[in-house]
């Protein structure tokens, strides 16, 4: 399946990835909570929604552009008198569920704020941090592949906390015209560090997978990168990483931030962000927050049938 591989400008100048918010779904949303006050959020299934038209009918766009387009939607945000902190969640976790199975693994609304901690020097997830990530994809287990991330703003930082995306396909393609030998490196299994919860830290030596994955020919390469975990995962290994691997890493990196490669946005209350999490890297700045209203994101991971 060829997907398009864009630059910066590119992604600006395709209408599809922006879509405005559907003032109806305001009201669906409010008939949803008037008919069930409390929600178990790791327990709502479709099957378990009421009737939302508006809301289903801007997921399938959103799905449309994530599985066949981009890999990148920007859904506006509602006006900001409109919807208050319950309702947003709710909105948000019923556009996952829409789109495919959202997955527990950190919880199904995952809160994305920073808990003050490093994570260099203690193993904890990047998202529980102000640092700047790194343009990077979800999961650090191998057999854990969240094809669609999303992200929903509740609170801004008062600084800082800009989201980044840059196209993976459009990096491997310039990766393999320049420098090939590096790509068939990045082509090959690695290992990387484990931190995604519920797996045996034991399994790491197993926590293998390549960069690029060209195994299945319909989809194309679908990455997974985010270099932290690889060094951490080749140093708990016990195992030196090739002078090729580093050099391979370095390329990469210095491909994906080219200035026509990355987009640079920040996100307003209520405005959400997805990506197709196999062919779509992304990043924050690092941010600083205000302690009486400190930044806040709820972020999904979500399984699907692109």
């Amino acid at each position: 399946m060829s997907r398009p591989a864009w630059t910066n400008d590119e992604l600006e100048n395709r209408p599809q990835h922006r879509l405005p918010f559907d003032d109806g779904v305001v009201s669906e949303i409010l008939r949803w909570r008037e008919a069930r006050d409390g929600i178990d959020v790791e327990a709502v299934t479709r099957d378990g929604l009421p009737e939302m038209p508006r809301l289903a009918r801007l997921a399938r766009q959103a799905r449309q552009e994530l599985c066949r387009g981009s890999g990148v939607v920007r859904v506006a945000a509602p006006a900001a008198e409109s919807i208050d902190d319950d309702l947003l969640r709710r909105y948000y976790l019923a556009f996952g569920v829409h789109l495919g199975e959202p997955l527990g693994h950190y919880g199904r609304l995952y809160e994305v704020r920073d808990g003050g901690g490093d994570h260099t020097r203690a193993p904890i997830p990047v998202s529980k941090t102000c640092a700047a990530t790194g343009l990077h994809t979800d999961s650090s287990a191998v057999d854990v592949l969240p094809e669609l991330v999303g992200l929903i703003c509740v609170r801004p930082a008062s600084v800082g906390g800009a989201s980044r995306v840059a196209s993976a396909l459009q990096a491997y393609r310039k990766l393999s015209r320049v420098y090939p030998e590096s790509c068939r490196i990045l082509e090959e299994p690695h290992y990387r560090d484990l931190v995604t919860p519920g797996f045996d830290p034991s399994g790491r030596l197993r926590n293998r997978f390549p960069v690029f994955d060209l195994s299945d020919e319909r989809r194309g390469p679908v990455c997974r990168y985010m270099r932290f975990w690889i060094e951490k995962g080749y140093e708990k290994a016990g195992v030196e990483p090739d002078p090729q691997l580093i050099e391979a890493l370095d390329r990469l990196d210095a491909i994906l931030e080219e200035p026509d490669s990355v987009a640079t946005f920040t996100l307003e209350r209520g405005e959400m962000l997805w990506i197709d999490n196999t062919v779509t890297l992304h990043d924050r700045t690092r941010y600083r927050d205000d302690p009486a209203n400190p930044r806040l994101m709820l972020r999904q991971w979500v399984a699907t049938q692109c």
